[in-house]
Order: C-alpha cells, then sequence, then structure tokens
C-alpha cells in the first residue's frame, strides 16, 4: 500500500477515532487482499504512517495486537437498557454460535474485522461445521453484517470530510459514493482461505450447492444508533406528505390547511414505535446532506456482536408420476383441529425413502393439480416432483442407482406406485402448473340415477363434442375458494349403462373442471351437467381419473372412445 502525506494524516484521524486499521484500509478502497489477511504488516504500515505525519511510534504505540484502548470513555446515556425495546426480542439471535467481545472494538465493524484470525473461533466454527456431517466437494461463504455499521461509516467519513476541507487533495477521494470495500466482502477474503485448509476443500463463489452462512447481529447498538435519526426522518417524511397533500387538494383554503396539519400533528403522535433498523431507514439516513448528519454522532460500542452460524446444502429435486390404488388417502398429511385424520399420504409414502437416504431437514411436496381425498389416481399418473430441503448426504448419492432404490421401495407397497424418477431442477415447477391448468383429463364415474335410464338420450350424450359448461364454485369448496364462475368443456362423454338405474360414466374435460359436480349439478350450481343431459336425477359414488393427455386432437378423442376396453376392468 502506497502512504502518501494525505492518506497518513486521513489514516491518523481516522485511527485516533478508534477506527480499525482493516476499516480504515476499506475507507481507502483498498482491494490488495493480503493486507487484510497479513496481519503482522499492519506494524509496518503503522510506522509508515508515523513517520509521514511526524512521530513514527505514535500509531504504534497505541497498537496492541489489533485491540487497542478506547479513547471516548462510555457514557451512561449511550447504554441500552436491557429492559427497552422489548418488541424486538424476537429479533435477536438466539443460543448464538460466538460472541466478539471482551477487546475495544472498531467503533465501525464494531469488532467483526479485528476477530477473524482467532484460532479459538475458527476452532469451534469448523467443529460446528463438521458435527453437520455434509457431504461436499466445495462451500460458499455467506456473509451478513449489522445495517448499522453503514450508519457509522457515513457519519465517520462525514467527520473527516469536515475536518480536512474541500480543499484538500483526500477530499474528492473519500467523498465519492462509493466509500468504502464493503465488509462483507472483507470478511471473506479474510476466512475463506483458513476455512477452506480446515474443511479441506475448496473455496468457489461459482459453486452454490453448500453454503455457509455467518450472520452477524448487533441489535442493541443497531436500535440505539438508528434512534437518534428517528426525529429527523419523520420531520423529512410528514413534509413530504404534507407537500403531497397540498399538491393533491391544490389547497388554498386556510381552513383545509389548518384541517390538514391537525391530521399531520395526530399521525405524528401516534408514530411513537421504535424507529427500527431497516434497510428501508437506512436508505433515508444515506440521502441526508453533510449538515444534517454533522447533527449525529456514532453510539459507542456497548454489546457484543453476535455470530449465528447457519450451513445448508441446495436442495434435490426428484421427479416422476404417481399412482394412488387406494381410496382415503389424501395427497398431501390432512389435519383437522391439529389432528391427524389418516395415517398415510401419498406425500408420506413417496418422499420417506428419499429423506432417509439424503438425510434432508425437511421435504416439500409439489404436484400438478390433486384429486379428491376419495379419488383413485390410475392410468399414467399424476406429475410430482418431492423437494428435499438441506440434504447433508447430498453429494453422492444423487446417481440413477438410488433413483431406484427409492422407486423399488415406494413400488414394494400397494397403496401408490410412482413411474420411473428422476432429477430435476426448480424448472419442474413451470412444468407442473402447465399440467395443472393445461392438461386434458379422462374419468370414470360409478352414477346412480333416480328413475329408470332413457337409452336415447344416453346415445345423444354420447355424440357430445366441447361441451362448454358454467360451474360456479362448488359449495363443498366454498370455505377456501373464490365464488366465481369458470367456464370449462367436456371434450367428449362415453357412457356404458350398466342396468335400469346405473352408469359407468367417462368424461373427457379440461383442466380443473369439478367432475362430481358436473354429474349431479351441485343445486344447479353447474350447468348444462349430467342431470340435464339425461333428464334424471344423478348421484356419484365413485371416481376415479384414468389418464393425463397432454393437449385435445383427434388422436385422443379416438383413444378416449377406446378408453372403456383399455381400463374398464380396473375401475
Amino acid at each position: 500500500m502506497q502512504i502518501n502525506e494525505p492518506k497518513a494524516i486521513l489514516f491518523n484521524k481516522l485511527y485516533e477515532r478508534d477506527v480499525c486499521i482493516r476499516c480504515i484500509l476499506r475507507l481507502f478502497k483498498i482491494t490488495e487482499i493480503n493486507l487484510y489477511r497479513e496481519t503482522k504488516g499492519f506494524i509496518q504500515l503503522l510506522f509508515d504512517v508515523g513517520k509521514l505525519i511526524g512521530n513514527e511510534n505514535k500509531l504504534v504505540e497505541d497498537y496492541d495486537l489489533l485491540f487497542y484502548k478506547r479513547k471516548a470513555e462510555i457514557v451512561e446515556s449511550d447504554v441500552l437498557p436491557l429492559t427497552c425495546h422489548s418488541s424486538l426480542k424476537d429479533q435477536f439471535i438466539k443460543n448464538p454460535f460466538h460472541i466478539f467481545d471482551k477487546i475495544n472494538k472498531c467503533v465501525i465493524c464494531q469488532g467483526i474485522l479485528q476477530c477473524l484470525e482467532d484460532q479459538k473461533f475458527y476452532a469451534m466454527l469448523v467443529d460446528e461445521i463438521l458435527q453437520k456431517q455434509y457431504q461436499y466437494e466445495a462451500f460458499k461463504l455467506q456473509v451478513k453484517t449489522p445495517v448499522g455499521q453503514q450508519i457509522r461509516q457515513i457519519l465517520i467519513v462525514n467527520e473527516c470530510i469536515s475536518e480536512i476541507g474541500q480543499n484538500d487533495p483526500f477530499y474528492e477521494y473519500i467523498s465519492t459514493s462509493n466509500v468504502a470495500i464493503d465488509i462483507k466482502a472483507c470478511v471473506k477474503w479474510i476466512m475463506c482461505n483458513p476455512l477452506s485448509e480446515s474443511l479441506k476443500v475448496p473455496s468457489d463463489i461459482n459453486d452454490d450447492r453448500f453454503q455457509i452462512s455467518l450472520n452477524f447481529e448487533s441489535i442493541g447498538d443497531d436500535v440505539k444508533q438508528f434512534e437518534q435519526f428517528k426525529d429527523i426522518i419523520q420531520e423529512i417524511d410528514d413534509q413530504k406528505w404534507q407537500e403531497k397533500m397540498i399538491k393533491k387538494l391544490k389547497m388554498n383554503d386556510p381552513q383545509l390547511k389548518t384541517e390538514t396539519e391537525n391530521r399531520l400533528l395526530q399521525k405524528k403522535n401516534q408514530q411513537s414505535q421504535t424507529f427500527l433498523p431497516t434497510q428501508n431507514n437506512l436508505e433515508k439516513i444515506s440521502k441526508l446532506n453533510n449538515a444534517q448528519l454533522s447533527q449525529f454522532k456514532i453510539i459507542n460500542v456497548n454489546y457484543p456482536v453476535k455470530l449465528e452460524v447457519t450451513t445448508s446444502y441446495q436442495n434435490i429435486f426428484i421427479q416422476g408420476n404417481y399412482i394412488k390404488l387406494g381410496r382415503y388417502i389424501s395427497q398431501t398429511p390432512w389435519y383437522i383441529g391439529g389432528n391427524r385424520i389418516y395415517e398415510d399420504s401419498v406425500e408420506d409414502l413417496v418422499s420417506a425413502e428419499a429423506c432417509k437416504i439424503f438425510k434432508s431437514s425437511s421435504v416439500k411436496f409439489h404436484s400438478g393439480g390433486r384429486e379428491d381425498i376419495d379419488v383413485r389416481m390410475l392410468g399414467n399418473g399424476r406429475p410430482f416432483a418431492i423437494e428435499l430441503v438441506d440434504p447433508h448426504l447430498g453429494l453422492q448419492n444423487q446417481t440413477q442407482e438410488i433413483l431406484n432404490q427409492i422407486e423399488s421401495k415406494i413400488n414394494s407397497q400397494n397403496v401408490v406406485k410412482v413411474t420411473p424418477l428422476t432429477f430435476t431442477d426448480t424448472n419442474i415447477f413451470g412444468e407442473l402448473k402447465n399440467s395443472e391448468i393445461n392438461k386434458v383429463k379422462a374419468y370414470c364415474c360409478v352414477v346412480e340415477c333416480k328413475n329408470i335410464i332413457n337409452g336415447d338420450l344416453v346415445q345423444q350424450a354420447n355424440q357430445i363434442k366441447d361441451l362448454v359448461i358454467k360451474q360456479k364454485t362448488p359449495i363443498r369448496v366454498l370455505h377456501r375458494r373464490t365464488q366465481m364462475v369458470r367456464d370449462k368443456i367436456i371434450h367428449s362423454l362415453l357412457i356404458k349403462q350398466i342396468n335400469e338405474k346405473w352408469l359407468q360414466v367417462y368424461v373427457l374435460s379440461s383442466a380443473g373442471t369439478y367432475i362430481k359436480e358436473f354429474i349431479h349439478s351441485d343445486l344447479d350450481r353447474t350447468v348444462p351437467n349430467l342431470c340435464s343431459l339425461l333428464q334424471n336425477e344423478c348421484d356419484i359414488y365413485q371416481l376415479d381419473v384414468i389418464k393425463l393427455y397432454e393437449k385435445i386432437d383427434e388422436d385422443v378423442i379416438i383413444n378416449f372412445k377406446s378408453i372403456d376396453a383399455e381400463c374398464g376392468s380396473k375401475v
């Protein structure tokens, strides 16, 4: 790092304000990674700066293994009471992995960049990762730092700008909008190599499969730092709101203006909640000018930064089609009043073996639509995907042999079967959605009629082609579906008479058709319906989905007309 006199003077000003060496390097926009890693070189840097400011030992004498004595004493008003802001208690990290404490902390990074060589910390971090027993061949490091650090940085830079003046050769350099290297980048520069050596795998920013996330939090200090900006930000927001109202109402009427001001005062009195450390509020603070910023000070670091470490492996997706051979098996676990209604579900039966093999933290089930709990899914099955969340054994198990093992295990039981399984990715969501809304479905129903069946009307119904029906949201799903009228299409019907009052009815319809309601009319909420077509009261006793088609064409119609020979004996 090349040090000239202007840089040395600014370096000293920052150093006297208890800014750590790494944060000074960041403010100087130094991108030489080795400078951040080689802490032994900091002493030489302090000598070089000292020479340029006329006292080569001045900075070194204050330096003690990166941690130097605080120049400003903590005053009582800076200390946030433990009972204050209790509404934020849920935002505090629970069971923090490590606490950076017992040092005199940098006023910008709050000690984070000062502590990263701590060997005890590295040993704890590596042990924490290894205990979770992931399989991986590289890792990507993710870092989150306290949002209040950006305010601290803004205030420090503003103080320096005020002191050096616009004629200083370093003014333009420090006053640019891109004022510093990001703390998160520095953490990665320092930590990736030691972690890589300890874990014996490389760090790879392009490999998202296995991620180590470091979440640094300092809620107490962040709240205190943001809180002092509450009044000025509220005043700016109120002024903008008032200007907006004046422009909107074009108020020249004094009475109307007074009413608006009273509303503004009432609004202001209601806004007594804490000014939270959020990105939105940070953006508002960042827009303040130098004169406005000069009213505020950096809050001393009073609380240790807490670190929560999380690890995760990229989710794995497995797709296939499931065939549901039993009735009264829900697609996903079904709970009423917190109690599970049925022991098994399709989700349970198709995902259990995969979860066991991959040791996933949880599983998500996705499908192209769903059938009612009492409806079987036959034929070529319904497309689905299981998403294995955070699989600990994801690296070595993604083979076709493993999929064959999972498939064999599922198909060994008699309730749910699956077609050949394959690995997939997030593109499967689009395919499943397309299946849900665009595929054509063939159903088979067992129907009872109240009166003797009219054979001529049956024959007429069998000639139907692309009959448009209007379906109001069925009564049975009104509690969870919007009340509306949906247009659906009955592409074809194939009605087989069992006896004088019973029918086997095959229906070829567009996706999303409520078949039960088409059969019994749902109190005439679906029109036309089978009751109106046969001029008879009809009720459905059994329903199966027997085939899914990609689209409707003449080949599909021909196939549908012979479907009774194909699967009639199975339903």
